[in-house]
């Protein structure tokens, strides 16, 4: 799916806008504006993957935006991101050194931020044998 990312942001189109150049003349003809844009939080998960339901309505000023570019995701519901994000926990990270097992609580709370759908990891380090 494309999504837009202004300023380092993730954002759905706006309604009855399709593409970075519709969005891009919207814009330019409505300088002066706020624009309503449904926003991704991306603090449990790993770019390109995000989280349907981690949303939030935000209105953008037109006249502040810096940098625009169109962007290629996967949006998952949380269910699906979580399933997959374990599955690849249970690789992956269990040769990690900072691989810490927890279960009685959420064992994926360490990984959301880190851990990629895609097997990335900017953390791992494998444990020495």
């Amino acid at each position: 799916m494309k999504i837009l990312e202004i300023d380092y942001d993730y954002y759905y189109y706006p309604e009855n806008i399709m593409c970075i150049k519709d969005f891009i003349d919207f814009a330019n003809n409505n300088y002066n504006s706020f624009i309503k844009l449904t926003q991704f939080e991306t603090e449990n998960c790993v770019f390109p993957y995000l989280i349907k339901e981690d949303t939030t309505q935000v209105y953008v000023n037109l006249a502040n935006l810096n940098k625009i570019q169109e962007v290629e995701v996967t949006v998952l519901c949380r269910l699906d991101y979580e399933v997959k994000l374990e599955k690849i926990v249970k690789n992956k990270c269990i040769d990690c050194i900072h691989y810490e097992e927890n279960l009685e609580e959420d064992n994926l709370k360490g990984h959301r931020g880190k851990l990629s759908l895609d097997g990335k990891c900017s953390w791992y380090q494998r444990k020495e044998k």
